[in-house]
């Protein structure tokens, strides 16, 4: 390698500690990978000898050089994955660990930090593409004061132990704006806690339309879609599907054009979009509700409606009649399938004929991970692969991935997440369907079949032939969703 970009790289925490953390901080290096002969480091200097001699001394391995250009991305780097040294001090430990914690967790990508109690001591696990791995075990002693300086920072009771407490923190970690929404949860070994990192900007964050992971066809369609003046559009999905990203990436296409009035109500506000008017629905007290919000918004003039989720018959019966009056709504539902979607809707008591002048799309999604570039190969398909996935299974061209593992995806073999998406668009044969009282197998048999639409089985064997996932990660999905 003549030189890679350092935001890329996960460290493993065994390659970390052949280095402390003084040495990595005067020096400017961070080590990428290591065995029992050799260590790999990233280094702006790839001819500084005496720093390279003092790491071999130390580390009693050879070391070798990879360039980093980007200097202040590489002290960065260095200082997340080592803030600062421990001191003999507990309470100050625990300062220095919750620090510690929340830059790994940035330097992993992690969506969620779980602090598990356990009956001596606890772990930190961390939600990395969809996927738990734990990264640290802790003290009884730390624990205690790591519960205390999370509580404290969200303005929650640290008395209070017996009760799910919610709240947020707000973090500026080397110039980037980091919040965290907190949430505890007593348990027989004490509280767990669990903080869900959001990034304060509206930025790359939020993932365009077009880098969705959406074939030319899903993407199109719902492109025609979000420029119907009105009508809505139901994404669904299991929790931690992307349905949230896909609604905020249609809010910012949608945004792109400046003609429109967005107005979105969620519960909470996952990420600030510049452009859209956000509400966030106050659960707790009832002040404002989505149904509340909904009735309220109408005042207000906008032609894009965004609720975060239809949850009853009362919402989704003012979501139909937004869009009956001219509005374009997007809103998420809980179900398994794009079929589901128009069932769970009649299934809420809205008449079928709302339904049918209304709806314009239906969409379910799952999240698959994608293999990381940099230790990816390649193998022909199992028979039983093959026949698994409707491929010819005497074409000799045909390669899937097989993923391995390197310092640039933390020895995971994946490196981030793309979506696997079926659409059923709501045409005139649809809306017939619909108002005769047509099941979820009849929606699905004219999208996959007659109009020959990719199902999310189909959808992910067209990506795994492209190397964008793997055959287990489309099993594990769709062995889920039918």
């Amino acid at each position: 390698m003549s030189n890679i970009d350092i935001k890329k790289v996960v460290v493993p925490q065994e390659v970390l500690d052949l280095i402390p953390g003084s040495v990595a901080r005067r020096l400017n290096i961070l080590p990428l990978t290591g065995d029992e002969d050799n260590l790999l480091i990233a280094s702006t200097e790839t001819d500084n000898y005496a720093a390279l001699d003092q790491l071999e001394n130390l580390t009693a391995r050879t070391v070798e050089v990879v360039e980093v250009k980007d200097s202040d991305a590489l002290e960065k780097a260095v200082r997340r994955y080592y803030p600062a040294d421990l001191t003999g001090n507990t309470a100050d430990n625990a300062n220095l660990v919750f620090d510690r914690i929340v830059n790994r967790a940035l330097q992993l990508r992690a969506s969620d930090i779980h602090i598990v109690p356990l009956k001596h001591g606890g772990i930190v696990r961390m939600r990395i593409d969809g996927q738990m791995r734990s990264d640290l075990d802790l003290e009884e002693g730390l624990l205690a004061e790591l519960t205390s300086v999370i509580k404290i920072a969200a303005e929650l009771d640290i008395a209070e132990r017996r009760t799910p407490l919610d709240g947020n923190i707000n973090m500026d970690l080397f110039g980037e704006q980091i919040s965290l929404r907190v949430a505890t949860i007593p348990t027989i070994h004490g509280e767990h806690i669990t903080l869900r990192l959001l990034t304060q900007d509206d930025s790359e964050a939020l993932e365009k339309l077009a880098k969705l992971g959406m074939d030319d066809q899903h993407y199109q369609l719902l492109r025609q879609s979000l420029e119907e003046p009105n009508g809505i559009i139901l994404l669904s999905g299991p929790t931690g599907s992307g349905k949230t990203t896909t609604l905020y990436a249609s809010l910012r296409y949608l945004r792109e054009s400046g003609k429109r009035h967005l107005v979105s109500i969620e519960d909470p506000v996952e990420k600030p979009v510049h452009g859209v008017t956000q509400i966030k629905v106050d659960s707790e007290s009832e002040r404002v509700t989505f149904n509340k919000a909904l009735r309220s918004v109408l005042r207000h003039d906008p032609d894009v409606i965004m609720v975060g989720e239809i949850r009853d018959g009362e919402t989704g019966d003012i979501a139909v009649k937004s869009a009956l009056t001219g509005h374009l709504v997007l809103s998420t539902l809980h179900t398994n399938s794009a079929s589901g979607v128009i069932t769970r809707l009649l299934n809420l008591d809205i008449a079928p004929f709302m339904v049918a002048s209304t709806l314009r799309l239906a969409i379910a999604q799952r999240l698959v991970r994608t293999p990381c570039t940099h230790c990816i190969e390649f193998r022909q398909p199992a028979a039983d692969e093959c026949r698994e996935f409707g491929w010819d299974e005497n074409d000799k061209n045909l390669k899937v991935a097989t993923v391995k593992g390197c310092s640039f995806c933390g020895n995971t073999g994946y490196s981030g997440r793309l979506g696997l998406y079926e659409m059923i668009p709501v045409d005139r044969n649809v809306r017939k369907m619909i108002i005769r009282g047509s099941d979820e197998h009849d929606f699905a048999d004219y999208a996959f079949n007659k109009l020959k639409l990719p199902s999310l089985k189909e959808d992910g064997a067209m990506k795994i032939l492209a190397g964008k996932t793997t055959v287990e990660e489309v099993r594990a999905i769709t062995s889920t969703s039918t």
